[in-house]
């Protein structure tokens, strides 16, 4: 099964896109759809390519060589435009301020990054340097293309290094290394399997590249929880029952139950990523979803037989022959123990801290500048990213970030309303450099402008707003009006995706409890760790203090990139759910069987405590791995979980949690009667359906 899962994922990132933070049937993309169609290629250049002179353009060889390196890229069959400064399509702009630098925009006849991957190699393959020019390709398109190739290889980096370092650390907590191999078993599984749906789904609908680096990080975190949980449990029922059918019945029993509502309540969270339409977050959203179905499956269906046939051996060497083994631990003597008696001790106090902590975390978060992937996004030392900041430096800048706006026939048809409109738009206040009109043969009418500002600033976007007001019949097109679309299309489904999210968590918690306050009090503390988590991406990567992003070598824009926040919103919800479930099935166990309430809370916080904290600190040294990524999107996705993990695993589920239920006492177990009555009769079916 192992070698077929790889057979059929090792091929999985030739067949993924690379991108995909277009919305789909929103006005800039009707734009671009309606400009390619007219004019037989995509409006925005896919293509750019920096031609430095040791002469200047000034004089007539520069421009011959110019001409004759245009004309190669031309006898590519899949290029529908090439415009240069000079000739009939000449625009002046594609000349450096010193003269000695020249642009060659190339315009593909299919819109969209991946379209244009095959043609991009073999242009750069192909493309000669006449004698006299020095040539460097880059764009968007071609960005894009060396982003896909830099994620493949940090994958492989990743999982190299990840793994290895799993199971070593696996080794030290467990001390046995069969027991240590059980997560990396597990997490292979899971990420193997994410990876073969991944591919097989990609034939019916487009995936991002991206999903992978989730998948990668997520499934190894899952099945490090799953394996912890379950065999920390098998051990702890060895010692009661001896290693054997029964402990193994108790253990599924108890910890397999918790993984059933773990599992279903990380696949909650990603299925809410599945209500946007951006490919990117949809994709999250798939990779979310089978890798934590996947990694529940596998702890439950794999280690179970695994543990039987292990048997003594899943325990430490010093515990495996019961004439040479120690007591087991007297329950209410561990660490956990007595730090969660100090906790319910001073818990008005400890709650307050713990809350203030949390909040104080979060308060950066007010200040958060939203940013799209641009050039920034390329790692340094690629020539695509070196092109953009030459171009920046040297040209027009945001010259490759040119608002379209597509004009309907009727309009166009008049010479004189196209000139007007261009008049009219240079006047608006963040517009610079403004094209000439162009006519398609249809009819359909393009003008290109340059804007003044920075193309993600809030001048730019209200640049954007401003010409969708203009009245006359156009669509507003272009990277900058697709962010703003991408921007509005979140505000409108965010609402609804954290609905469900609550409504599934709130639904699943109480499956568990049935307590109607335990899953509204998860709820809040999710909510503050969310709070925490985007306060600290914004100190570090926005406000760059400390010298933490230096340190981890991030070089991006000093922003948060939109659809990342929302990645990290939905799975770090779900991990918080996961660390709940481990938790509070610890202490209802304890309360189902009659303890008092604040005994019940310390005997679940000793018997998980250790586990929620191994698990949460090995997820964090999975996803810190994952930080070596050079793409700044999968560091900020990679950092935002880590930080969830360890402030939910810490603050949150180690000091909030207990301290809060110690003050509501009794009141954590109310629901009414009618549906507590009811879920003791479900609980009841499904005790008599395992047995």
């Amino acid at each position: 099964m192992v070698l077929g899962l790889f057979v059929v994922s090792i091929a999985l990132p030739d067949n993924l896109k690379s991108a995909g933070f277009v919305t789909p049937g929103s006005q800039s993309d009707r734009s671009s759809t309606q400009l390619d169609k007219s004019f037989g290629y995509d409006p925005e250049p896919g293509m750019v390519v920096l031609a430095r002179s040791a002469t200047p353009y000034t004089t007539t060889e520069p421009r011959r060589a110019l001409a004759a390196v245009a004309a190669q890229i031309r006898r590519d069959p899949s290029v529908g435009f090439v415009q240069t400064p000079f000739g009939h399509d000449g625009a002046a702009v594609l000349v450096s301020k010193d003269k000695r630098g020249a642009l060659v925009l190339v315009h593909f006849k299919q819109v969209g990054e991946d379209a244009s991957g095959p043609a991009i190699d073999r242009i750069r393959s192909s493309l000669r340097a006449p004698p006299g020019l020095k040539l460097q390709v880059g764009g968007y398109d071609v960005g894009f293309l060396d982003d896909n190739r830099v994620v493949r290889e940090d994958l492989l980096r990743i999982q190299l290094i990840a793994l290895p370092l799993l199971a070593l650390i696996q080794i030290l907590i467990f001390r046995g290394l069969a027991a240590a191999l059980l997560p990396v078993v597990i997490g292979g599984l899971s990420v193997l399997g994410t990876f073969a749906g991944v591919r097989l789904l990609s034939h019916v609908v487009s995936i991002s590249i991206y999903s992978l680096n989730l998948a990668t990080v997520l499934g190894l975190g899952l099945a490090v929880d799953y394996a912890l949980f379950l065999v920390s449990r098998y051990r702890e029922e060895a010692r009661t029952h001896g290693a054997g059918p029964d402990a193994l019945r108790a253990t599924m029993s108890t910890a397999g139950r918790a993984v059933i509502f773990s599992g279903a309540t990380v696949a909650a969270a990603c299925c809410a990523l599945l209500l946007f339409p951006q490919q990117f977050l949809y994709s999250m959203g798939i990779g979310g979803l089978l890798t934590s179905l996947l990694a529940a499956a596998s702890a439950l269906i794999v280690i179970p037989p695994l543990l039987e046939r292990l048997g003594e051996r899943v325990q430490p060497r010093q515990l495996r022959h019961p004439t040479r083994a120690a007591p087991p631990p007297a329950p209410q003597s561990g660490w956990w123990f007595r730090f969660a008696g100090f906790v319910m001790r001073h818990a008005v106090p400890v709650a307050l801290v713990s809350a203030v902590v949390v909040v104080a975390a979060g308060l950066p978060a007010r200040n958060v500048n939203w940013t799209f992937l641009d050039y920034h996004a390329l790692p340094s030392g690629l020539t695509s990213r070196t092109v953009a900041n030459e171009i920046q430096a040297d040209f027009v800048p945001f010259l490759e970030y040119p608002i379209s706006l597509a004009i309907a026939p009727r309009f166009a048809a008049h010479g004189g309303a196209l000139s007007a409109l261009a008049a009219r738009v240079a006047t608006l206040p963040g517009a610079g450099y403004v094209a000439n009109p162009q006519r398609a043969p249809d009819g359909t009418g393009l003008l290109q402008l340059i804007p003044r500002a920075p193309p993600l600033s809030g001048e730019s976007q209200a640049l954007i707003r401003e010409l969708r007001q203009i009245g006359a019949p156009i669509l507003v097109g272009g990277r900058v009006a697709e962010f703003v679309d991408l921007s509005a299309n979140i505000r409108a489904v965010a609402p609804l995706a954290l609905v469900l999210v609550a409504l599934a968590t709130l639904l699943l918690l109480f499956l568990m409890t049935g307590s109607f306050v335990l899953p509204i009090k998860a709820l809040l503390m999710n909510s503050l760790t969310l709070f925490a988590v985007f306060g600290l991406l914004v100190a570090i990567f926005q406000d760059r203090v400390l010298g933490i992003a230096s340190l981890i070598s991030f070089d991006g824009p000093s922003a948060l990139e939109t659809t990342t926040a929302v990645v990290i919103v939905a799975v770090t919800l779900g991990l918080a759910t996961d660390y709940t479930v481990l938790l509070l099935s610890r202490i209802k166990e304890a309360h189902d069987d009659g303890e008092p309430d604040e005994l019940a809370i310390a005997l679940g916080l000793e018997r998980s405590g250790r586990v929620i904290t191994n698990a949460a600190l090995l997820l964090a040294m999975v996803l810190v791995v994952a930080a070596s990524a050079r793409v700044f999107v999968v560091k900020e996705l990679v950092i935002g979980l880590a930080l969830g993990v360890l402030i939910d695993a810490s603050i949150v589920r180690a000091c909030l949690v207990p301290a809060l239920m110690r003050i509501l006492g009794k009141a954590n177990w109310w629901a009414p009667r009618r549906v507590r009555r009811a879920h003791a009769r479900l609980a009841a079916r499904l005790s008599e359906s395992r047995t």
